[in-house]
């Protein structure tokens, strides 16, 4: 199948100048594109913004099972249409993650990348097996419970930090979350959860463009891996922002000051 031959609908917005330079966003597991609008509509608006649904979420549907690659490739021929051969990647958690796979495979078209909360996936198969396993125990939970009571307990993790206290933010998440199919998340673990995709580790060596790694101050482990990540990184930088895994919706503000602070210096050399 060539990637003139698109495999799969892929569902995008855009915000912002369409004419500006291309920022090309990914969200995390559960979310949707519309996770982005408030951050880009206001903070954003001189670039133009493609914000993507994973697969999976939002209006992305997975209807047949492709091996990754080829939703990495159906997605660069999509852009490819839409006039798009150049942008800088932003992804958060599961988008950090793809952003990262995607960079790989179309190194001459990501010049640069911004994860959020990010990790280039799990080290060994024993691992990846755990967390397949853990992801069906995860999703189990999801068809029994509903998404009420299932996402309270998510968002009540101690990786999240403060949300559950942040109302008006905690019941956005839980309207917004409770918009996505069970079976299409699992569906989508199953392609492009920890546990399916490929380690990056042995590759982070080789990425030979900017990188700036965000991490939530209340998120312990993703800093200890974004430290890791900076070390392997030719030209990787580490900043640590208040809030917890989801910090930029906790902190939307500070997470598009660090960002736009990492652009300038990309375009304009300061």
């Amino acid at each position: 199948m060539t990637p003139e031959q698109p495999i799969f609908a892929w569902n995008i917005k855009f915000a912002g100048n369409l004419n500006g330079r291309p920022l090309l966003w990914f969200h995390g597991f559960m979310g949707s594109s519309d996770d982005w609008l408030p951050l880009v509509a206001d903070l954003f608006p001189e670039y133009c913004n493609i914000l993507v649904d994973l697969p999976g979420h939002g209006n992305s549907r997975i209807l047949q099972h492709f091996p990754y690659t080829q939703y990495l490739d159906s997605l660069k021929a999509k852009l490819s249409i839409e006039g798009f051969e150049t942008f800088i990647a932003i992804g958060y958690s599961m988008g950090g993650r793809f952003a990262l796979h995607f960079q790989q495979r179309f190194p001459a078209n990501i010049p640069a990348l911004i994860g959020l909360s990010t990790a280039p996936g799990l080290k060994s198969d024993v691992e990846r097996q755990h967390k397949r396993h853990s992801d069906t125990v995860l999703m189990d939970s999801l068809e029994q419970q509903g998404f009420p009571d299932f996402l309270i307990k998510w968002y009540a993790q101690s990786i999240f930090g403060t949300i559950q206290r942040k109302e008006d933010l905690l019941t956005r998440l839980l309207e917004s979350r409770s918009r996505n199919e069970p079976s299409q998340l699992r569906s989508s673990l199953k392609l492009l959860g920890n546990g399916a995709l490929p380690s990056l580790w042995s590759s982070l060596q080789s990425i030979s463009v900017p990188v700036l790694l965000l991490n939530g101050a209340d998120d312990s482990k993703y800093y200890g891996i974004n430290q890791e990540m900076t070390d392997l990184l030719p030209m990787g930088r580490q900043q640590t922002i208040a809030g917890g895994h989801a910090f930029h919706l906790e902190k939307p503000l500070e997470t598009a000051l660090a960002i736009r602070h990492f652009l300038s210096e990309l375009i304009e050399g300061v």
